[in-house]
């Protein structure tokens, strides 16, 4: 007989409910879409995730942390580019860049860029990673190709970069309802002229 005074204690708390991390991501994403900054809150996003307020606070001590966590985790994919040639990896930076903007996670980090301009004093550090991380991705492109010369040494480099994310920026906001719903061959057909258009002046 199991002596009551040794017995394993039931554990405190409530049970870590399957998935819960990702759906609390996921809820920071769409809670920040609709709100914004000043909008947002923690407590919103347990209500989202379904899941309990000591849930959330239990991994993240912030809603700057935990932007920061959902705007990292959905954006590695645009990071991962190597095709072995200029136009081959800018066509592929930018569909993944416009299937990004497509998802809510894309919708969230528009809000953080305009929101970041306009505001009086700086919001969250999370501004500074989703612009570092989408830019930096860019930047590593162009400055392998300039360092392989496939790409001219007085090419503009800022310009370039800004022409393909703008032209993806725009096409993507004027897209409403299910014309969002592109396929991955819709995505290729759309960036291809951009990429054209970007890469025109250094043609000669």
């Amino acid at each position: 007989m199991t002596d009551p005074a040794h017995a394993p204690r039931p554990a405190r708390g409530r049970p870590r409910k399957e998935g819960a991390e990702q759906r609390i991501l996921e809820a920071a994403l769409e809670e920040y879409a609709e709100r914004g900054w000043s909008g947002f809150t923690m407590d919103a996003v347990a209500r989202r995730a379904g899941v309990g307020k000591s849930t959330v606070y239990l991994r993240w001590s912030d809603k700057d942390s935990l932007l920061t966590d959902a705007v990292t985790t959905r954006s590695q994919d645009i990071e991962q580019v190597d095709t072995g040639s200029l136009r081959g990896d800018l066509e592929r930076l930018a569909a993944n860049l416009f299937r990004y903007l497509l998802d809510p996670a894309g919708w969230a980090t528009l809000r953080m860029a305009m929101e970041a301009a306009i505001a009086p004093t700086p919001l969250g550090s999370f501004t500074e990673v989703v612009s570092g991380q989408h830019l930096g991705a860019a930047s590593e492109i162009v400055q392998s190709h300039l360092e392989a010369g496939t790409l001219p040494t007085d090419a503009p480099v800022r310009t370039l970069v800004e022409c393909l994310y703008g032209a993806v920026i725009v096409q993507t906001l004027s897209l409403a309802g299910d014309d969002r719903k592109l396929t991955d061959e819709d995505i290729e057909e759309r960036v291809r002229p951009i990429v054209d258009l970007v890469l025109a002046p250094l043609a000669g």
